[in-house]
């Protein structure tokens, strides 16, 4: 595989961020990173151009606080991470460059003194140093590099305005998907920069559970405790082959089309139950029986919790039946998007609470929980 090259462009002194590139690097040497100071505006839009020309597979990382260290070549400069990404994107959309994506790092808790979440489309992913960084270096890694792929891959299908095949049907296909999103994908596909499509579907369809889910959501609706099956698990994954999203950044997000697993599950025999209407140690049940597995069962949060699952709790990413939950207040969710829940049990014991905020809709049953 070719290598895929990202400029970092840091203020930060010390050799911490030396260490932090290095262990991105071991942890998937297909990944290149030049580090460098930050400089003068102008001069510094020029230098990120030149490079985006003159490497192949270009990407670029950000730090956030790009004004806080000087060097003795270098003054301190007077513009932070996001003000940069707004030149590039602009100068992006105006085809004075060639697009690329842009990654932004920080420290924590400088993203929550500093980050303005209306700066948060400028950037394609986000990563902390302190913390997804040093505990996930290999999945950052393949993120950065799938983000490169993914940019090169809306390119190629962009010219030909295919939104199908963007989305890896591999054909001009869209049978299946909610007819909202097709007509606002198309819409992005045939009129904005490459940037917004990235920015799209990272942010309305990969990132959000509904059209698309992830593996954690997949093994719950399908009633899987994952680390006690081994390697059934991986065995039912090759089954759902069918089902796997092969658009833009599929090899650092991991998602599956639920219609198409819902497909899947209802061919499985000839008077297959609905998923919905049975617990987890029947699911598991009809899948052994049908593909000679060793699936093992999820369990409940509570044991008089149903098994039931069809979503996770955003507070212990635990299967959860949403009879058992509340729902969770969400801003401008689309059409095709899931409601998000939160357990009653992670609700009462205030588990993860800056994760979410319970909705109105269930403001008075989780009242009344709590009087009982």
């Amino acid at each position: 595989m070719p290598n895929t090259n990202f400029l970092c462009i840091d203020d930060q002194q010390d050799r911490t961020i030396d260490d932090l590139l290095s262990l991105l690097h071991k942890s998937n040497k297909e990944l290149l990173v030049e580090r460098k100071t930050p400089i003068e505006l102008a001069a510094q839009i020029k230098q990120i151009s030149t490079a985006s020309k003159e490497k192949n597979n270009f990407g670029l990382l950000l730090d956030l606080r790009l004004d806080q260290e000087a060097t003795d070549d270098h003054p301190k400069v007077p513009y932070r991470g996001p003000t940069l990404a707004q030149e590039l994107r602009t100068r992006m959309t105006e085809k004075k460059i060639a697009p690329f994506p842009i990654v932004l790092w920080s420290i924590t808790e400088k993203f929550v003194k500093s980050f303005d979440e209306s700066s948060h489309d400028l950037f394609d992913a986000v990563f902390g140093k302190d913390d997804q960084i040093i505990d996930q270096p290999a999945q950052v890694a393949i993120q950065m590099i799938s983000l490169v792929n993914g940019y090169a891959q809306i390119v190629s299908n962009k010219k030909g305005r295919l939104a199908g095949a963007m989305l890896g049907f591999g054909q001009e296909s869209t049978v299946g998907l909610h007819e909202s999103f097709v007509e606002e994908f198309k819409y992005f596909v045939e009129g904005k920069a490459v940037h917004e499509i990235s920015s799209y579907l990272l942010n309305s369809l990969i990132g959000p559970t509904g059209l698309l889910i992830d593996k954690t959501l997949l093994a719950a609706r399908l009633g899987i405790d994952i680390a006690k099956s081994g390697a059934s698990w991986t065995q039912l994954q090759v089954e759902l082959e069918i089902a796997r999203y092969g658009g833009p950044f599929c090899a650092g997000w991991q998602r599956w089309w639920w219609f198409t697993v819902e497909v899947w599950w209802n061919n499985l025999n000839a008077k297959q139950p609905n998923l919905r209407r049975i617990g987890a140690a029947e699911r598991i049940k009809i899948l052994n029986d049908r593909f000679g597995f060793a699936l093992k069962a999820a369990t409940p949060i509570e044991a008089d919790y149903s098994d039931k699952f069809f979503c996770i709790c955003v507070a212990t990413g635990k299967p959860l039946d949403p009879a058992d939950g509340f729902r969770v207040a969400e801003l401008n969710m689309k059409p095709w998007q899931d409601t998000a829940y939160v357990s009653g049990y992670a609700a009462l014991n205030r588990i993860e609470k800056t994760k979410w905020r319970i909705s109105s809709a269930d403001r008075g049953r989780f009242d009344r929980l709590k009087k009982s």
